[in-house]
């Protein structure tokens, strides 16, 4: 792995829990959810998140982790958001409640549902070979990855990430 493109599991705990500073602050909810084993501690937000239908506002329930991925050396992102009726969205719903227009062999190159390793049941998951790409050109000029990475994504997934993160 290149060291310009990932980062080790302690950095990825360090710039979490800065990260998860800046949320406790701000009162958004980020919780840092410890481990013995340093690769397995994640960051989580349970939230919901207010969705305008064709004919209807509805209120979602997301939940949000952010995880370091051993494989690709990099944060993961993966999520889940079910519907009033507690149903799980499939990808399909996601792509088309996104804030910008996506062709959709384009979001499914770049998000799939897969089990995710932490939890054993399925999720979204934004693919890491992407945040490796994205690590390439910004790790040496960000403060936090975290924070960077997460400012570039929540467009797709109409997660809301305050200004006040990356002062």
């Amino acid at each position: 792995m290149d060291s310009n493109t990932t980062i080790t599991p302690e950095e990825f705990t360090y710039f979490a829990k800065q990260f998860c500073e800046i949320s406790n602050r701000l009162c958004d909810g980020w919780v840092f959810c410890k481990d013995k084993e340093i690769h397995r501690c994640y960051l989580k937000k349970d939230t919901f998140i207010s969705h305008e239908g064709e004919n209807e506002n509805t209120l979602l329930r997301a939940e949000f982790v952010i995880f370091y991925n051993l494989s690709y050396g990099v944060p993961s992102f993966s999520f889940n958001i079910w519907n009033s009726a507690g149903v799980l969205l499939t990808l399909e719903d996601i792509r088309t409640m996104s804030f910008i227009t996506i062709k959709r062999e384009d979001f499914y190159s770049v998000i799939t549902q897969q089990e995710h390793r932490l939890f054993l049941r399925p999720y979204f998951v934004m693919h890491p070979c992407h945040t490796a790409t994205l690590l390439a050109t910004l790790k040496n000029k960000s403060k936090n990855i975290i924070v960077t990475f997460l400012s570039l994504i929540t467009p797709l997934l109409r997660l809301k990430l305050p200004f006040e993160y990356g002062l």
